[in-house]
């Protein structure tokens, strides 16, 4: 690994396992100071263990109180921010004729409201270091699945939040992609509201469809993050990569 993030300061949220984890494990590997955040301070502390460019603070990004901490905390200890990886989400899987306005809110505050909150605080000390913005979103909404609409809905706000803060932030000198995850090894498929035998078929069935027959890892999408995050995408803004092994093809 080379040190293209060296003096360069990135912030993670949910990077307490899964993508999140390895997405700041290769930016601190390739050089850069590393905060990540979540809600859970065991997972975040063994990834902060795992590299000493990561530190971690604790944060829920539903509160407003805590987002603004985080920023502040950042700019006293850093005094820059280069790069914002907006990875905390979370996928419910429930038919339309069961989902509850509690399950509605929940994901669409994870997976919206905290996203353009963290964003909105995030704005001034990226337009300062003239840096940029990765949202994960996901193939999901390239290829729907059945039972994940509420999911599927807050990943086509932030497809759409992508283009146009990239238009936005442009004469800024920011930069604003997306990464379009697709089946990756993850912990969230432990999240949801099914039963085991429910998981392992959601689970089947998607791998089903998976062109390439088989699910990604994290490392997959670090890969994709590091890349637009660097300086060999400086004319890539506006822009979704699908990582999915063709299933939004």
């Amino acid at each position: 690994m080379n040190n293209r993030f060296e003096n360069k300061v990135a912030l993670v949220t949910g990077a307490g396992t899964g993508i999140g984890r390895t997405v700041a494990q290769r930016f601190a590997t390739e050089g850069a100071q590393v905060v990540i955040l979540g809600r859970t301070e065991e997972t975040l502390k063994e990834t902060a263990e795992s590299n000493e460019n990561i530190t971690y603070t604790v944060a829920d990004l539903e509160r407003d109180e805590d987002i603004e901490r985080v920023l502040k905390e950042i700019k006293e200890r850093f005094g820059r921010l280069d790069i914002l990886v907006n990875n905390a989400g979370w996928a419910p899987v429930t038919p339309i004729s069961e989902v509850k306005m509690s399950e509605y809110d929940k994901v669409f505050n994870i997976n919206v409201r905290a996203l353009v909150n963290i964003t909105i605080n995030a704005i001034p000390m990226l337009i300062e270091s003239k840096g940029n913005i990765v949202n994960m979103s996901s193939v999901i909404c390239k290829n729907p699945l059945l039972n994940m609409s509420m999911y599927a809905g807050t990943k086509a706000a932030v497809e759409i939040f992508t283009k146009i803060w990239a238009k936005e932030l442009a004469q800024d000198g920011v930069r604003v992609n997306a990464i379009g995850v697709g089946s990756i090894e993850t912990p969230i498929y432990d999240k949801t509201e099914l039963t085991d035998s429910g998981r392992n078929e959601h689970i089947e069935n998607i791998r089903r469809a998976i062109p390439q027959g088989h699910f990604g890892k994290p490392e997959d999408i670090a890969a994709v993050a590091a890349f637009l995050a660097s300086e060999e995408a400086s004319f890539v803004t506006g822009s979704e990569y699908g990582v999915d092994g063709g299933f939004g093809a």
